[in-house]
C-alpha cells in the first residue's frame, strides 16, 4: 500500500489486472467484497496468485455482475481515498474494449447482428472484419456471456455455433490472451488440457498417414492402421461425455448456460463424424476416407483449441474452489481418455451429516421393512439402469451400477433433465414429461443399437393415488436376453 505523502502514478483501464492492483493496494479487497460476494474468492491466497494474476477489472466486473466503467472509477475512487496516489485514466477506446469505442451493450447488439446475417445466407468471410473488430479485445468470460444474452433472446444455439471458428481465428491471432497458471497433477483442468495434449499428437499422426495415401496400394497398406488410429482417437468421447457430465452442470449454476449448449452440438457433430468416417472405411472409396479423415481430425483439433483458449480460462475464472472439489469428485464415474489423475487431488469424502447418520434406522416398504444402505445396496445390483426426474424436471436419483450403459455423475442431481439431454432430443424429453404430468401418458418407449448392443429405453410416470411424483427412466442393455432360444431349467453356472 502506497504510505501517505509517498505519492506515486498509477495507470487504469478496465484491462488492468485485478491482482496488481491489490498487490500495490490491498485495501480494494474490502472494496471488492463490498461490490459483490463473488470476489471472496479473492481471500484465497492461491486464488488470489492465480485468477487474480490473469484477471482484468473488465472480466471481474463480469463475474460480480458489475459494470466495467462502474467498477474502474470505483477502484479509482478507493485509491484517491486511501493513497496519496494519483491515477491516470487511460483513453476510453481502451476502457470501453474495442476500436471503435463501442460499450458493451452495443459489442453485443453487434454480435447478435452478426448472427443474424448469418442466418439469413451472409457468406461468413463477408463478416469476418466485422466480428474482430469488435471482439478483439475481449476475454473468453465476455465471449461467453455474449452467447449467453443472445440464447435469452431467442437465437437458436445452432446458429451461434457456426461463429466457433471465428471464435478460433480470434484467440490463435491474439497473442495478448491470459493464460492459465500451472495447475496441480489431479486438477480437473490439468486432466482435460492432459488429454487434449495426446488427443492433438493422434490427430496429427491420422492426418500425416492420410496424406501419403497417393493411390489405392498405399490405401490398401495403411487401411488397418487408419482404422485403429481413428478407433483410439475416439476415445476423445469420453473427454466430452466428462465435459457434459462435470463442467457444464456448473456452468449453468453461474448462470453460463449458452457455451454448454453450443459445445454440445459441436460434441454430437464429432460423434457422428466418427461413426461416419469408421463407416467409410468399409469401403473401397479411398477419396472419401481421406476426405473424411481430415474433415475428422480438423473438427477435433478445433475443439481442442476452443477449449484451452476459451471454455478453460472461462471456468477457471467464474469456478470457486468448490465447484472445482465437485467436479473432480465426480470425475471417476464417467471415466477418463488416456489419462486418469488416480488420487491426484482428489478430496476427501464428505463425513456423514447428522441426519444421514439419523437415517439408519428401518424404512417401511408397502410389504416389509428395509434399512436405507439395503435399499441402495439392491438398487445398485439391479441389472438395468434407474434415473429419478422429480415432479420439479429435475434429477433426483440414479442408480450407480457397475457398468452404467450411460454416463452419470452426482454433478447432475439437482440439475434440470432437459440439461442433461444433447439439445436436439430435449423437445422429445420435454413432450414425455408433459404428457405424464397431465395424465395422458404413463409409458414411453425405445431401443437403439449402441456399440453393438440392443438397448432398450423405457420412461414411466411414477403416480402415488393419483398424484404424479416424478418419472423413472429404466435403461437395459436387452441384447443376450433377445438371443436366448428354448429353455434352461437346471442352474448352469459353468
Amino acid at each position: 500500500m502506497a504510505a501517505k505523502g509517498t505519492s506515486r502514478t498509477t495507470e487504469l483501464s478496465t484491462k488492468t489486472k485485478i491482482g496488481a492492483l491489490l498487490d500495490r493496494y490491498p485495501f480494494l479487497l474490502e472494496y471488492l467484497l463490498s461490490q459483490s460476494p463473488k470476489f471472496s474468492k479473492l481471500k484465497n491466497p492461491l486464488l488470489h496468485k492465480t485468477v487474480a494474476a490473469f484477471a482484468s477489472i473488465s472480466s471481474a466486473a463480469s463475474l460480480g455482475g458489475l459494470d466495467p466503467d462502474d467498477l474502474l472509477m470505483g477502484i479509482a475512487a478507493q485509491i484517491f481515498k486511501n493513497s496519496d496516489d494519483t491515477v491516470t485514466l487511460v483513453n476510453s477506446a481502451e476502457r470501453t474494449g474495442s476500436a471503435d469505442g463501442m460499450s458493451r451493450e452495443e459489442r453485443i447488439q453487434t454480435f447478435k447482428e452478426i448472427v443474424m446475417r448469418l442466418h439469413a445466407g451472409e457468406p461468413l468471410d463477408n463478416l469476418r472484419r466485422t466480428f474482430h473488430a469488435i471482439l478483439k479485445d475481449v476475454s473468453p468470460a465476455e465471449v461467453g456471456a455474449m452467447e449467453q444474452q443472445l440464447v435469452a433472446e431467442g437465437v437458436p444455439e445452432t446458429e451461434i455455433k457456426r461463429l466457433c471458428n471465428l471464435h478460433v481465428e480470434l484467440f490463435t491471432a491474439d497473442s495478448d490472451q491470459p493464460q492459465l497458471p500451472p495447475l496441480p497433477e489431479g486438477h480437473p483442468i490439468h486432466t482435460f488440457q492432459a488429454e487434449n495434449a495426446i488427443a492433438e499428437a493422434k490427430a496429427a499422426e491420422l492426418l500425416t498417414v492420410v496424406g501419403g495415401i497417393g493411390d489405392e496400394r498405399a490405401y490398401s497398406a495403411v487401411r488397418g492402421d487408419l482404422k485403429k488410429g481413428i478407433t483410439d482417437l475416439s476415445d476423445i468421447i469420453r473427454h466430452y461425455e466428462r465435459k457434459e457430465n462435470q463442467l457444464f452442470p456448473v456452468m449453468e449454476a453461474h448462470g453460463l448456460t449458452a457455451p454448454p449448449q453450443v459445445m454440445w452440438e459441436i460434441h454430437d457433430d464429432i460423434r457422428a463424424m466418427f461413426k461416419a468416417t469408421l463407416a467409410r472405411l468399409d469401403t473401397e472409396d479411398r477419396a472419401s476416407v481421406v476426405e473424411a479423415v481430415s474433415e475428422l481430425t480438423a473438427a477435433v483439433r478445433d475443439m481442442i483449441f476452443k477449449e484451452d483458449s476459451i471454455l478453460f480460462p472461462m471456468v477457471y475464472e467464474a469456478f470457486s474452489e468448490a465447484d472445482w472439489i465437485k467436479v473432480r469428485r465426480g470425475e471417476a464415474e464417467i471415466g477418463y481418455a488416456w489419462v486418469d489423475p488416480g488420487q491426484a487431488w482428489l478430496p476427501a469424502a464428505a463425513a456423514p451429516s447428522e441426519e444421514r447418520a439419523a437415517a439408519r434406522g428401518r424404512i417401511r416398504l408397502d410389504a416389509g421393512q428395509l434399512e436405507p444402505e439395503v435399499i441402495n445396496a439392491m438398487l445398485k445390483h439391479l441389472p438395468i439402469d434407474l434415473t429419478f426426474v422429480g415432479p420439479d424436471d429435475r434429477v433426483a436419483y440414479f442408480s450407480q451400477t457397475d457398468e452404467r450403459i450411460f454416463p452419470r455423475s452426482e454433478a447432475i442431481i439437482g440439475r434440470e433433465v432437459s440439461k442433461c439431454h444433447p439439445p436436439k432430443s430435449v423437445h422429445v424429453v420435454e413432450e414425455i414429461l408433459s404428457r405424464f404430468k397431465s395424465g395422458e401418458r404413463d409409458t414411453a418407449e425405445f431401443w437403439i443399437e449402441l456399440n453393438d448392443r440392443f438397448i432398450h429405453i423405457r420412461y414411466l410416470a411414477v403416480r402415488r393415488q393419483g398424484r404424479y411424483l416424478g418419472c423413472l427412466e429404466v435403461s437395459q442393455d436387452v441384447t443376450d436376453i433377445r438371443a436366448l432360444k428354448g429353455q434352461q431349467r437346471l442352474l448352469d453356472w459353468k
